[in-house]
């Protein structure tokens, strides 16, 4: 890193305080040579004294500053002592602005980050990965919030040691906020009049989309393998997402992807997640433990939807808004009143429904009928009945920010894998999550 012009700047103000103070010292010293008065001498002594270690200090600042130092080493040297409190966010500052066909996992250790940084191909930025890197955490692009101490340690060592570090601000909040990836398939029946359960007999059509990057909102539509039929049955829907991620994997770098499925009012209480890939290795895992899996309901793709669209986006807005924790904007729906729910569901405060009974019908006019007519983008339920205290477990789930409520749901599937399926909430959660503005490509409200 070159010097920064705040720095050119401090050594000049040096420099100058240091000429002052040597024509200082040079005309006391004149004075005491005519001085004979021992008292006067003795002041004019400590006045010396006083100026030489003024210059002393400047000195020493000088060499600080004008010294080659190793940006690396005094950065490391910065950051290492709140390491542990810091990594989630150097992390994900190293995500940020590493290349996308950047293959390396990412660091675990702040100087695994800092290393890997130096061996990046620098692009078309002025600025080095190390610099740019250092202005993610500084400037939160990232969600990253640093401790108040460090972040305003960081900043002056940014001002010093970057050049042109203004510009560097501008250039990463520029920059889209996030490498969420997306992986959206739509499922519907090939026959609908004929298919009401999610059974081996069912045929669907399926296409899926992959988003690389949220900030920008390009798809590619993935291919269906050509031993596939046009239509599929359910066994080979969960083939066609083995095949589908195996795509992604070979042609991206997938960092924090989330799988969509848009499913008809048939199918949505599935327990899709449950889905086991087998990567050949004979160990399944269910994808709801590996990702993020968000149900979301085709009938919104419809153009007949369209008519509901502008309430849904309001729905959508005040979600993005929702201050404190996700429970401010849930109302509960397991007194099965349909009509009450729907009034509830309409206010304008109300984003999500919760269920800790198992929906008792499905399809048309059941409550996820309601919940497409009042344009809800959050729902969150059990698939199954249990006779566990339900409550406290779906409350405390609540409990985080709006936003995090997918990865959170995530992590509950994921920590109930270790338990028998009665025994936890995790097995049969489904959470609906309905972003109007992320819709695949092919299927515009124009229609």
């Amino acid at each position: 890193m070159g010097m920064s012009t705040v720095k050119k700047l401090r050594i000049d103000i040096l420099k100058q305080e240091f000429e002052k103070l040597e024509k200082d010292y040079r005309a006391v010293a004149q004075k005491k040579q005519r001085e004979s008065n021992p008292q006067e001498q003795n002041n004019l002594n400590l006045q010396l004294q006083d100026i030489a270690n003024q210059m002393e200090e400047i000195e020493r600042k000088l060499d600080v500053l004008e010294e080659p130092q190793d940006d690396k080493k005094t950065l490391l040297k910065l950051l290492n002592p709140f390491e542990n409190e810091i990594i989630t966010y150097v992390q994900k500052a190293y995500q940020a602005c590493s290349p996308e066909d950047w293959l390396n996992p990412v660091p675990d250790t702040l100087t695994g980050i800092v290393e890997d940084l130096e061996k990046m191909p620098q692009g078309r930025s002025k600025y080095t990965r190390i610099e740019r890197w250092v202005g993610y955490l500084v400037t939160e692009v990232t969600d990253s919030k640093l401790p108040p101490s460090v972040s305003h340690q960081l900043r002056e060592w940014s001002q010093q040691n970057i050049e042109g570090y203004s510009e560097l601000l501008k250039e990463v909040e520029n920059k889209p906020k996030s490498k969420n990836s997306y992986l959206m398939v739509v499922i519907h029946a090939s026959n609908q009049s004929s298919v009401s359960k999610w059974n081996k007999a069912g045929k669907y059509f399926v296409e899926a989309w992959f988003m690389p990057n949220d900030g920008v909102l390009e798809f590619e539509q993935l291919s269906q393998p050509e031993s596939f039929p046009e239509t599929a049955t359910t066994d080979e829907i969960q083939q066609l997402l083995k095949a589908f991620l195996e795509e992604i994997a070979t042609k991206y770098l997938c960092s924090q992807l989330t799988i969509e499925l848009f499913l008809p009012l048939d199918l949505l209480n599935r327990d899709i997640d449950a889905c086991r890939i087998d990567d050949g290795w004979g160990y399944l895992v269910p994808i709801g433990c590996e990702y993020p899996v968000l149900v979301r309901s085709w009938e919104r793709l419809l153009p007949i939807y369209g008519r509901h669209r502008g309430l849904w986006q309001e729905k959508w807005h005040f979600l993005q808004q929702l201050p404190g924790a996700a429970c401010n904007g849930f109302v509960s729906g397991d007194d099965q009143d349909l009509n009450r729910l729907f009034f509830q569901l309409s206010q304008q405060n109300v984003i999500g429904l919760k269920l800790l009974k198992a929906p008792p019908t499905i399809g048309k006019g059941s409550v996820f009928a309601v919940i497409l007519k009042a344009a809800i983008p959050v729902a969150l339920w059990l698939r199954q009945n249990l006779s566990l205290n339900c409550q406290e477990q779906v409350d405390g789930l609540l409990c985080c920010c709006i936003h995090e409520l997918p990865e959170a749901v995530k992590n509950k599937r994921l920590d109930a894998f270790q338990y028998p399926p009665d025994t936890h909430i995790g097995h049969h959660l489904s959470l609906l999550w309905e972003d109007p503005y992320r819709v695949p490509p092919s299927i515009e409200y124009s229609m």
